[in-house]
């Protein structure tokens, strides 16, 4: 086989010498040269081989000869047992986050600096409440300015707490490690910016590790207010790869029907929004090593749950299904969430209010944070979660059926 320099190219590999009735294996390359890319991976077999896919990240052609081994394949089975307890191992002899004492800024319990922070970023400005009589607007605007520990505006000051402990299992112990994709030097320095903001907001530090999966960059929806700005960039991670080893969670989503049925029996809503939800979950020390991403300026591991792993959303959910039921337990009903949405169900001002001022004391109980500017206050109708919902209404969102009909 010839692969030309730059070139990606899908190879059939076949097991060598197996008797065994083998049906998923977990691929581990071997080839010792920083010129060819092959990623660890659990693969199906069939017939005894698999696809996978091999990268000439040199300049020149490589030719591989007949018979050539890249790697060793384990038969899933034999990587069953003791899987957990195999990589905290791992990362306990590795030399990365166990040992990192990188001061972090927002800790399970806000410092006094950052409830300061909080307080003084946060302004009546904040909060859209035209629709409400002044009586209302004083009444609320005076309930969300004295529970400012409840909303954040910045990375350095968004909410952290372990109310939830990830755990993650892993249908094998082999580490996943890529190498980092490139980067333009155009907007390298703004990227390093961004790693840097990360940084000193305590959400990574730098950490050597056996895992690594890449950090990618996404394009931002442009602005059509001011279509003439430069095009910008956000982070993320490319998991895709870590995923295939990691088991499901049987953890449930709520079913969008039930949830959008219960929430339409009341006449009046308040929607609330979690200000970069994810990153406000703790992850244990001795798991963050497995979430290590590589960039061209090096590897950094993750303090916090990131978007992108696929039991990610479930944790989530548990979360802030944890905080509902603590809610209902003090009598407090009416509260619904599907992820980082959640909605407040009231038959009036004065019920809402009460709820209101519930909802952010557990918040600031678990230092948790919201995004005051995506809060919105006293609504007879909402949209949420693809519909619109009133009094005894639900319709589909009319923009969504015009992007459908107009296809």
């Amino acid at each position: 086989m010839i692969l030309q320099p730059q070139e990606s190219s899908i190879v059939r590999l076949c097991l060598k010498d197996t008797k065994e009735n083998i049906s998923e294996v977990f691929f581990q390359p071997t080839i010792s040269s920083y010129d060819i890319e092959i990623h660890p991976a659990l693969h199906t077999v069939k017939n005894s081989c698999f696809p996978t896919v091999i990268r000439n990240l040199s300049n020149q052609t490589i030719h591989f000869n007949k018979g050539q081994v890249f790697g060793e394949a384990t038969p899933l089975f034999h990587l069953k047992e003791n899987n957990t307890k195999n990589v905290i191992k791992n990362m306990e002899n590795s030399s990365g986050s166990s040992t990192n004492k990188t001061l972090m800024c927002n800790l399970i319990t806000p410092s006094d600096d950052i409830l300061k922070m909080r307080k003084e970023d946060l302004s009546e400005k904040d909060f859209k409440l035209e629709h409400l009589t002044s009586d209302q607007k004083q009444m609320l605007l005076e309930t969300l300015l004295d529970r400012s520990a409840a909303f954040s505006k910045s990375l350095k000051t968004i909410g952290c707490t372990d109310r939830v402990k990830p755990t993650f299992n892993f249908r094998s112990h082999n580490p996943i490690k890529t190498l980092p994709f490139e980067i333009p030097h155009t907007i390298q320095g703004a990227i390093k910016e961004e790693l840097n903001e990360l940084i000193e907001a305590g959400l990574i530090h730098r950490n050597i590790s056996q895992w690594s999966s890449p950090m990618v960059l996404v394009k931002k929806k442009q602005n059509p207010e001011t279509p003439h700005k430069a095009t910008s960039y956000r982070m993320a991670l490319d998991l895709r790869l870590l995923n295939t080893i990691l088991e499901n969670s049987t953890y449930p989503l709520p079913k969008i029907p039930t949830l959008i049925n219960e929430i339409s029996k009341y006449p009046f809503y308040t929607t609330i929004d979690f200000c970069k939800a994810y990153w406000q979950i703790l992850i244990p020390e001795e798991m963050q090593d497995v979430l290590t991403f590589t960039t061209p300026f090096g590897t950094f591991a993750n303090r916090r749950l990131v978007f992108g792993l696929k039991t990610a959303a479930s944790i989530f959910q548990a979360l802030v299904d944890l905080l509902i039921d603590e809610l209902k337990l003090n009598g407090t009903t009416g509260i619904y969430a599907y992820q980082d949405d959640i909605v407040i169900g009231a038959h009036s001002f004065q019920e809402m209010h009460n709820k209101i001022r519930a909802v952010l004391d557990i918040l600031i109980k678990y230092n948790l944070t919201l995004s005051p500017e995506k809060c919105v206050f006293f609504k007879a109708t909402i949209d949420y979660l693809g519909y619109n919902i009133s009094h005894n209404k639900i319709q589909p969102i009319t923009s969504n059926i015009l992007k459908i009909t107009s296809f």
